[in-house]
């Protein structure tokens, strides 16, 4: 009897094991779902008048779930205690409903098929999004715990966008957004050891890909995407050194080559390539002109966008090895008359002095005292030689891109800048810069939260489709752009949830030009002009004045792109120092605050 009762026991734990783990509530009704859903699949097949054995091949799928994350999956994910921290109620381990997002599912063989109650509706996804970037980022401005959690999230938002083969507008503005995410997080996680650069960039390029085949047929059906020129741009930049980019500007309209946001990029293109580049890298060229101080330059430059600029810090890396080897190619090393390291920093953008010791250490390049040894030899060869690896960018960089930077994450992906940031660029804002439409994210409006009026969304009138206006946007050229405050040693505290900005812009009218371009509740006058006259603008690089060409009434030159982009007013940059040293190393630069109206 005694030798039976362990025996006893351990059957009764047994038991209560069983009806703990397996008939369970959620249990139960994930049995319930899976039966449903293999009577759905059935009934959908036995509907198509192919007779094949794929749900693909048996009807057009068309989404009908209007959650987050269908109920199968949310049942299935508890079930295998696979919810992340963001969608768990807080306190306990059990998935909230209201919070729980769909997961990304790769293409495998074997796998069903999904159903239409596992594809979101377009509204849906574009709720997901909004959700994801307005709640989960705005709670971590840093990135560092949510990032991989929304960059599955924004996979699965574009796979069942690409599963249901929708390319509408909110397909546009969705992929817009997604792209811009993945761009700030280029940026704001450098360094970090959990942060792999080159999937981001991966995930990015595939983005951009999307978006141009979308603008591609947007166009071919007239439709206008205002944001068509910003991405184009960006398209262009994150992929220097590669010739078929170049390819694509050629085949770009003429209104979209002429941007200034496209320009810039081309510019950047050409000054990123090099004669001394390695084999392995498709931007090398005997005939390149290896301008790479002139390109931080121009990264550094007000003409550059934010994002723009964060962009091109994902190649600092390469670029500065081309220039380090050109200057050793250059420069007869002279004992005792080392180049300043200082000089050295501030040329390629470094921003302290153990960076350039740490990067130049990795070519083999070496210091002395307060002097880089550039062009050192021995026995008549440099001592200059590529690293096994290619060298990684181990922060962000503060000295150019930081000093962009002065606004949180969220607000850059939704591409609402806030009032500091109006004030240090010039750059437009409305009485709803803090929203945008669910039509047409991304986009200005005035009477319809984020369109440009009620009946032709996206569009300002026929003359000057989807831009605005340079002589009715209420800013001068000469006094509408102040100078970049200089960043202090705080570290601003971001609101965790969006708020709308208050109306019209922080501009007085009277340094602004002209007062009848501040109506009331809307940051600028939005109308049709009347058959302006442009000057004729030269298909280059430079953007240059040129003489005036004839009288154009269809379409007036782009000065605005959506609502990131102005043509910036003229400024003389100082010749020395290249860029701003910045105070301190902080993620976000505050600016100083300023009660008086830009003059």
């Amino acid at each position: 009897m005694n030798t039976d009762r362990p025996a006893a026991e351990e059957e009764r734990l047994k038991a209560l094991r069983r009806e703990r783990f397996n008939n369970t509530e959620g249990e139960r009704r994930y049995q319930q779902l899976v039966a449903q859903r293999a009577q759905r699949r059935q009934q959908l097949m036995s509907q198509s008048n192919v007779h094949k054995g794929t749900l693909s091949e048996a009807a057009k799928i068309v989404g009908t779930c209007t959650l987050m994350c269908p109920e199968f999956e949310r049942e299935e994910r508890q079930l295998k205690n696979n919810i992340a921290q963001p969608e768990m109620f807080p306190g306990t381990r059990q998935a909230d409903p209201a919070r729980t997002v769909k997961t990304f599912h790769r293409s495998a063989a074997g796998n069903e098929e999904p159903l239409p109650e596992d594809l979101r509706t377009p509204d849906t996804l574009q709720r997901t999004l909004d959700h994801l970037v307005n709640v989960v980022i705005a709670a971590d401005q840093e990135l560092r715990s949510c990032h991989g959690f929304v960059r599955d999230r924004t996979r699965s938002i574009r796979q069942d966008f690409t599963i249901q083969n929708i390319r509408d507008s909110t397909t546009v503005a969705v992929c817009e957004r997604i792209a811009r995410f993945h761009i700030v997080s280029l940026h704001i996680l450098c360094g970090n050891k959990d942060f792999a650069e080159h999937q981001d960039m991966e995930q990015l390029r595939n983005t951009l890909k999307t978006l141009i085949e979308l603008y591609d047929d947007h166009r071919k059906a007239r439709v206008v995407c205002a944001n068509e020129a910003e991405f184009y741009a960006y398209y262009i930049v994150s992929h220097l050194r590669d010739p078929d980019a170049k390819r694509v500007a050629e085949r770009l309209p003429r209104h979209i080559f002429t941007a200034p946001i496209v320009q810039q990029a081309l510019k950047l293109h050409m000054l990123s390539e090099s004669s001394t580049a390695p084999r392995r890298d498709t931007g090398t060229g005997w005939a390149a002109q290896n301008l790479g101080v002139q390109f931080f330059r121009t990264v550094a430059a007000p003409a550059t966008p934010l994002l723009l600029a964060c962009l091109a810090e994902y190649y600092f890396p390469s670029i500065r090895r081309s220039a380090l080897r050109s200057m050793c190619d250059a420069f007869p090393y002279q004992e005792g008359k080392e180049y300043p390291v200082t000089d050295f920093a501030e040329m390629l953008a470094f921003d302290s002095v153990d960076e350039v010791q740490e990067f130049c250490a990795q070519f083999n390049v070496g210091l002395r005292g307060s002097g880089v040894k550039l062009g050192e030899r021995v026995k008549g060869r440099i001592v200059f030689q590529d690293p096994a690896q290619k060298p990684r960018r181990t922060s962000p960089n503060l000295r150019v891109v930081g000093a962009k930077f002065h606004m949180p994450p969220m607000h850059a992906i939704n591409a609402n800048l806030d009032s500091r940031y109006l004030r240090t660029t010039g750059r437009f804002s409305t009485s709803d810069v803090g929203r945008t439409s669910s039509a047409n994210a991304g986009q200005f409006g005035t009477t319809n939260a984020g369109q440009f009026g009620t009946t032709n969304a996206g569009q300002l009138g026929n003359a000057n489709v989807g831009q605005f206006s340079a002589a009715n946007a209420g800013f001068s050229a000469t006094n509408g752009v102040v100078a970049p405050p200089v960043a202090r040693n705080i570290k601003p505290v971001w609101p965790t949830a969006p708020a709308p900005m208050q109306s019209g812009m922080e501009v007085q009218a009277s340094s602004a030009g002209s007062a009848s371009a501040f109506a009331s509740g809307h940051g600028g006058v939005f109308s049709k002009p009347s058959a302006p006259t442009v000057a004729a603008l030269p298909i280059q690089f430079e953007r240059k004045e040129s003489a005036a060409g004839p009288t154009v009434a269809a379409a007036p030159p782009p000065q605005s792109f959506g609502n990131l982009f102005t043509k910036p007013a003229e400024t003389t940059t100082p010749k020395t120092p290249l860029f701003p040293t910045p105070a301190a190393p902080s993620l976000f630069s505050a600016p100083a605050a300023s009660s008086a109206a830009p003059s």
